[in-house]
């Protein structure tokens, strides 16, 4: 595929890594930081789990919605080293992980046991650079996730990237079971770093908090 965030965020320089956000812009969209509700340490008393890196807010949003509406646990996955408040700051670190494939450290990963309790994990990003958040495949890669539910989801303004971020996820899951489970064929895979023509065509993302009961009801989430 050729190149962007899963629900509400490239850059040729500043203007690549923003393809992914919900203003088109070059960073993940502008959003108001807010402070969940808890400290988001999954308890482990639901079977779902709502794990996601929200950087500006658009993200986190929709995974509180998620969360009203299934009941699932919630985990909000921190960066050792924080990333600046608005992401336009930290471009060149951004890119630097998201084309070397680097794998920055999390803050605050749950015990083993307790992410071994979930049955199904949404996984919420912005889309940075054509990717996720590096920090949420470094989440993804501490645990063993064989059989269980993956689902992601990313929040995003541009209308490429979101297959080649979707790709990502699943490349880290490989064990895992997906919804959706499979997606459109990636039209270049072999560097990120090129836009090559769309391919984001029939995934389908809730797009903000507003649309993802609609979402939900559509994966066959909540009837």
């Amino acid at each position: 595929m050729r190149k962007l965030f899963f629900i509400p965020f490239l850059f040729l320089p500043l203007t690549t890594m923003a393809a992914c956000s919900s203003d088109d812009t070059p960073a993940p969209q502008t959003e108001q930081s807010t402070t969940p509700d808890d400290p988001d340490n999954p308890s482990g008393n639901s079977k779902t789990l709502v794990a996601y890196f929200s950087a500006q807010g658009h993200t986190q949003a929709v995974a509180k919605r998620i969360v009203e509406l299934t009941g699932a646990d919630i985990y909000r996955i921190e960066a050792a080293d924080p990333y600046a408040e608005n992401p336009y700051d930290d471009s060149d670190r951004i890119q630097n992980e998201a084309y070397n494939d680097l794998r920055p450290g999390v803050a605050n990963l749950p015990d083993k046991e307790i992410i071994a309790q979930y049955d199904t994990i949404f996984v919420g990003s912005p889309c940075w650079w054509h990717q996720p958040a590096m920090v949420v495949c470094t989440f993804l890669e501490a645990y063993d996730l064989k059989d269980k539910v993956v689902i992601p989801f990313f929040t995003y303004g541009a209308t490429t990237y979101l297959n080649e971020s979707m790709q990502k996820i699943y490349k880290v899951t490989p064990e895992s079971k997906h919804l959706p489970e499979t997606l459109p064929e990636d039209l270049n895979p072999d560097d990120i770093t090129i836009p090559g023509p769309p391919d984001d065509a029939g995934i389908d993302m809730p797009g903000s908090a507003n649309g993802t009961e609609a979402w939900l009801r559509r994966i066959g989430i909540i009837k």
